[in-house]
């Protein structure tokens, strides 16, 4: 009978060790739900994913999403009195499925529709400014460039020429004192003028190579640049022609690539006047990758009017660092994750920080005899809880979300969310 009473009080505390191990692992897991702050959206219309953010990043969202959260975006600028600037590579298909979501009045750019022109309808004042703008954005370029593109607008326009990225990547830059003695013996510019033209026109060669070599490559990359000889002037199309249009229009810029430097520095240029004169407006970049992200920044960071969205596949395609990444979402209201890749999926969790989490380790010690009642049990145990820094989005889980499933992270708001884009 002792026997049996001594391994009753043995079973009595197995049992109550069983009980408050499970109490210490439920309340540490209801702690760290707690500390995770992740919160379930539900279903969320994919529309509506951009609406009400000034400044967004989307990774890896599917081709039909995208298109519909950038046709919610255009609406919703539309409807502020703001056009919307899509700068896209093979943007085609995107074009298409924007208009078919409903975006206002989609104009696309490509090698089939070649109506770009930056510099259309601007006095000779005015592209100096803009290549101002734009000579910033590009590494390495003369403080005497914008200066000395000015002047060889104005000697186009005494030629009877628009000013045209095609027409000054074709100067003759080393017989531009020709030019003009020709323009003087025409009596196209009087000798005043003339002599004020060959001043701004004496640059170091180092000037005059980098402009020739910055049109140069911008006509190389730009597919979707006008002619000017086979088209007139209004029939050309800039993005300052978008935001200052009476009647929001969404423009889609076929890039062709991300790489395309030059012609993206011209591009980001205009939206930083743009900003500056306070024309509303709604940039969304969507591209494998961009070369010089610092200029991309630059531009955008500043544009302090300008609305924006960056929309990639794979985190690591656009930021080569977390610290690169983390100073992106500084600047954004938010953030929007949908399945990664490998390597992308351990970058892109870092955007959603770390929380304390807190481990329960349950140890047993003691042991059983024989003793003078029978079996005896000693009651040796105890709960050990340790903390350590966890990330609130594992990179396994990003790598197994569903297709339209996605995280997001919104300045103002606490904590992480998680949905389902629906369609």
């Amino acid at each position: 009978m002792a026997s049996i009473l001594g391994v009753g009080t043995g079973l009595t505390v197995w049992a109550r060790d069983l009980v408050a191990r499970g109490s210490a692992l439920r309340k540490a897991r209801r702690q760290n739900d707690a500390a995770r702050g992740i919160v379930g959206y539900g279903e969320v219309p994919s529309e509506s994913l951009l609406v009400g953010s000034s400044r967004s990043i989307v990774l890896g969202a599917p081709d039909e999403t995208r298109a519909l959260a950038l046709s919610g975006l255009a609406r919703e600028s539309a409807a502020s009195g703001a056009s919307t600037v899509v700068i896209a590579e093979g943007a085609r298909v995107l074009a298409g499925d924007l208009a078919s979501a409903g975006c206002p009045g989609v104009r696309l750019l490509d090698s089939s529709r070649p109506l770009y022109e930056p510099l259309a309808r601007r006095s000779a004042d005015g592209v100096a400014e803009l290549l101002d703008e734009t000579f910033k954005l590009v590494p390495g370029a003369p403080q005497e460039a914008g200066a000395y593109v000015g002047a060889l607008v104005r000697v186009l326009g005494h030629r009877g020429l628009p000013a045209s990225v095609r027409l000054l990547a074709e100067c003759p830059h080393n017989r531009m004192h020709e030019v003009i003695a020709r323009l003087e013996l025409s009596g196209a510019v009087d000798a005043t003028e003339a002599a004020d033209l060959r001043a701004c026109l004496d640059v170091p060669a180092a000037c005059r190579s980098f402009v020739e070599g910055f049109f140069r490559e911008a006509v190389a990359e730009g597919a979707l640049l006008a002619d000017p000889l086979s088209m007139s002037v209004p029939s050309m199309v800039c993005v300052s022609d978008a935001a200052l249009s009476s009647v929001p229009e969404t423009l889609v810029l076929d890039v062709t690539s991300g790489q395309a430097r030059a012609l993206l520095a011209l591009v980001f240029a205009e939206t930083q006047l743009c900003a500056r004169r306070c024309a509303p407006l709604t940039v969304a970049v969507c591209a494998g990758s961009v070369d010089g992200w610092d200029m991309l920044a630059q531009a955008l960071r500043s544009a302090a009017g300008t609305s924006w969205a960056v929309v990639t596949s794979e985190a690591l395609e656009f930021f080569s660092s977390e610290d690169e990444l983390r100073r992106w979402v500084a600047s954004s209201s938010r953030v929007l994750c949908f399945a990664q890749g490998h390597a992308s999926s351990d970058l892109a969790s870092s955007v959603f920080g770390e929380y304390d989490k807190v481990d329960v380790s349950y140890t047993r010690s003691g042991g059983g005899g024989f003793g003078t009642f029978g079996v005896n049990y000693t009651d040796g145990r105890s709960t050990t809880r340790s903390i350590k820094r966890e990330r609130v989005v594992k990179p396994e889980e990003l790598r197994a979300l569903g297709r339209d499933e996605f995280f997001v992270l919104e300045a103002g708001q606490p904590g992480v969310g998680r949905g389902i884009a629906v369609r």
